[in-house]
């Protein structure tokens, strides 16, 4: 899934959301992407989600470049905390990763679930059974309060 493909999930997702809030105003959480290997804040930033989720990105020679970059990028800034006077920049460095990470791919089978901010058990299960929550991905048991509205490939 490219960038633009990622833009189209996340919008709808979050469209989604906004139709959920509304018919449960005590939905109180927000979205995130997750796999069994890892998650993050729902972005359409892939730089972002290189440096907080990199198993979500595809494997390919951009995604190890960008990993790179990431390391000098944080290097430079850990230096920099140590070093008062004499700063470095690293702006090349994150112009390279812009330029890098417009080529990658994300895994399409990545889930986007609500995280809550608070525990509300009624709404949650009354979540479970709702039209608008992916029912193949969300568990339908009272042990779990796990909410996935989707996977990124279904949601485009």
């Amino acid at each position: 899934m490219n960038a633009t493909q990622l833009k189209s999930a996340v919008d709808k997702s979050n469209e989604l959301f906004t139709k959920l809030k509304m018919k449960y105003p005590s939905l109180n959480g927000n979205l995130f992407f997750s796999s069994p290997y890892g998650q993050c804040e729902l972005t359409t930033n892939v730089a972002d989600i290189l440096k907080s989720f990199p198993l979500m990105i595809v494997d390919s020679k951009q995604k190890v470049k960008g990993l790179q970059l990431w390391q000098k990028i944080n290097d430079i800034e850990a230096e920099n905390k140590k070093n008062v006077g004499n700063l470095k920049s690293s702006e090349k460095f994150r112009l390279q990763l812009d330029d890098t990470v417009r080529n990658m791919e994300v895994n399409e089978d990545t889930f986007v679930e609500i995280r809550f901010k608070g525990t509300d058990y009624d709404m949650i299960f009354a979540l479970q059974k709702d039209e608008l929550i992916s029912q193949e991905h969300t568990p339908q048991t009272k042990a779990s309060i796990r909410i996935v509205l989707g996977v990124l490939r279904d949601l485009q």
